[in-house]
């Protein structure tokens, strides 16, 4: 079972973001399914190390679009992706040097990403819509 399932009301309106928003949901649910499979380790690392590129290559997307839009709280935002690629980071080099990673990792990531989307994300959704309206 997923632990991260996508929905409309993640839906920003904009096709790369909403694309890779997707991606990343995939991504936490195949590390979740690594944990409960007890697939090897390998697997995990893999599953942990697509994500973790993945998160900062969407978050570098992400961040153009809000720059591009004239989005006046990019900073902040900014600094809660960096919050978290240090945090995923950080679980990643767990693994690297063997260190217990549990199914929590998902459990965190699936729960931060569904937060941000709808709490912070749609931020800049909103005013995006408000600018497109003028």
């Amino acid at each position: 079972m997923a632990i991260a399932v996508w929905n409309s009301r993640f839906e920003t309106g904009i096709a790369i973001i909403d694309s890779q928003h997707k991606a990343l949901f995939d991504a936490v649910n195949k590390l979740a399914d690594s944990f409960k499979d007890g697939t090897s380790k390998t697997a995990v690392k893999e599953s942990m190390d697509f994500l973790v590129k993945y998160t900062v290559e969407h978050f570098q997307t992400e961040e153009k679009v809000m720059k591009d839009m004239g989005y006046p709280k990019l900073t902040s935002h900014m600094a809660e992706h960096s919050q978290l690629v240090a945090k995923a980071k950080e679980l990643q080099g767990k693994l690297a040097e063997g260190k217990p990673v549990t199914m929590e990792v998902s459990r965190f990531l699936a729960e931060w990403l569904k937060h941000h989307i709808n709490e912070v994300d749609m931020g800049y959704v909103e005013f995006k819509r408000a600018n497109d309206r003028k």
